[in-house]
């Protein structure tokens, strides 16, 4: 029985792209994701003329696609600095005053007082 017909979203087939320009054979790509070994050199023509993305529909250009990954880089590697700095300040917290770190997570939070039922 045939499967049925699947989309792809222009970020995934950039993705897919991108792992065959970086020297992944298009064989082991199109296993890794079970497609088609005849989808990923039509993707990679559609990304050279710039129509991998969803112009012809209304969706993302390829300009675009490449733009909001680089923003998504952008703030992971600005998130993944704010944990480490996090990570840094607890312990540093932790070593200055270990008896902190034996509180119960109930007594380290601030109780809350109920209204009086009327």
């Amino acid at each position: 029985m045939a499967r049925p017909r699947r989309s792809f979203s222009p970020e995934f087939k950039l993705r897919v792209v991108q792992e065959v320009e970086n020297g992944e054979s298009q064989a082991s790509v199109a296993r890794k994701y079970d497609l088609s070994a005849h989808l990923i050199p039509l993707w990679k023509k559609a990304f050279s003329t710039g129509r991998l993305g969803g112009e012809a529909t209304g969706g993302p250009s390829v300009a675009e696609l490449l733009q909001d990954q680089q923003i998504k880089a952008e703030i992971i590697q600005e998130q993944a600095q704010q944990i480490h700095l996090l990570k840094k300040a607890l312990a540093l917290q932790n070593s200055k005053s270990p008896s902190a770190s034996s509180l119960s997570a109930t007594n380290a939070l601030p109780s809350r007082s109920r209204k009086p039922a009327k």
